[in-house]
């Protein structure tokens, strides 16, 4: 049989590590679908180098890798990461710039880097199979302070709904309406699949549509609570935009423990998210925040 893997971070707990209550989704040619806990592990996390300090970082996928560049005024960094959650070194990579390509050097375990004359406005990271390619904002600025406030704001909500799209190549994948409720009460459903309700250390699980919900014991949970870990670095403003006629700022950062970058767009007026986008080995990801603070009940399944 068949079977791909997909572990997803749904709703995460904030500390030194994304972790908690990350969902291991196990689907099958079939449709089927298994879930259950798990504690995500970053086994690679001390050999991949943590972006340079002050560079703006970008990432994308390119094919099942994930791609993330770092920009700086005189160089381009690249960490490449294969879908395993190994970075991938020995690699033949270059930046395509302004129509010249630059071979890059190794600068660690899945990294890359070359010097540059001035600050490019596009950049292609090209592998030995397939490219990610960046646009490179006309000016950035710190912000630190948006985000810190964007997680307060994910912290104190009395209830969250979000839609997650979760892959692992470019093509497959799940989509999840997560709905919580503070302070521990959430439940998930993959569109087509499996599902599953928690309520402080009681869990219910749901193996496909129709079946029957099966008890257990879970770890106590505090939700809601941001999808990104506490160590984000690299924070810049990349932009502005409106989402759902709301003004939002564009915000690129990393959380080098995991390792993982985000872009978030988050609402000027009361610094909701209302996007998010994730990459990460093996893991790419989009989230829709749906509702902020509206009236939820999660209660235990009819069995």
């Amino acid at each position: 049989m068949n079977r791909n893997v997909l572990w997803g971070l749904g709703a995460l707990l904030s500390g030194a590590l994304i972790a908690g209550i990350a969902a291991f989704f196990s689907f099958s040619s079939h449709g089927g679908s298994a879930v259950a806990t798990v504690q995500v592990q970053p086994k690679t996390v001390a050999s991949v180098p943590a972006p340079p300090h002050g560079a703006l970082v970008l990432a994308q996928e390119a094919g099942t890798r994930a791609v993330a560049l770092a920009v700086q005024r005189r160089a381009l960094t690249a960490t490449v990461m294969a879908p395993s959650g190994d970075p991938e070194t020995g690699l033949s990579v270059s930046f395509r710039v302004a129509g010249s390509s630059l071979p890059a050097h190794p600068c660690g375990a899945g990294c890359y880097r070359a010097t540059i004359a001035s600050a490019p406005r596009r950049v292609d990271v090209v592998l030995p199979s397939g490219s990610a390619s960046f646009r490179i904002p006309a000016t950035d600025r710190a912000g630190a302070a948006i985000v810190a406030n964007a997680a307060g704001v994910f912290r104190s909500a009395r209830s969250l709904v979000y839609v997650e799209s979760l892959r692992s190549g470019p093509t497959g994948g799940l989509v999840t309406t997560w709905r919580m409720a503070a302070p521990n009460r959430l439940s998930y459903q993959i569109h087509g699949g499996a599902a599953a309700v928690v309520i402080g250390r009681r869990r219910w699980d749901q193996n496909r549509p129709g079946a029957k919900w099966v008890a257990s014991e879970s770890t106590a949970l505090r939700v809601p609570a941001p999808t990104w870990s506490s160590d984000t670095t690299n924070v810049r403003v990349v932009g502005s935009a409106t989402v759902d006629g709301r003004s939002v700022w564009i915000v690129s950062f990393a959380t080098p423990s995991v390792p993982a970058w985000f872009t978030a767009w988050i609402d000027k007026r009361d610094y909701r998210t209302l996007r998010l986008r994730m990459t990460a080995a093996g893991h790419f990801m989009s989230h829709r925040y749906t509702e902020f603070d509206r009236p939820i009940k999660i209660t235990p399944p009819v069995r």
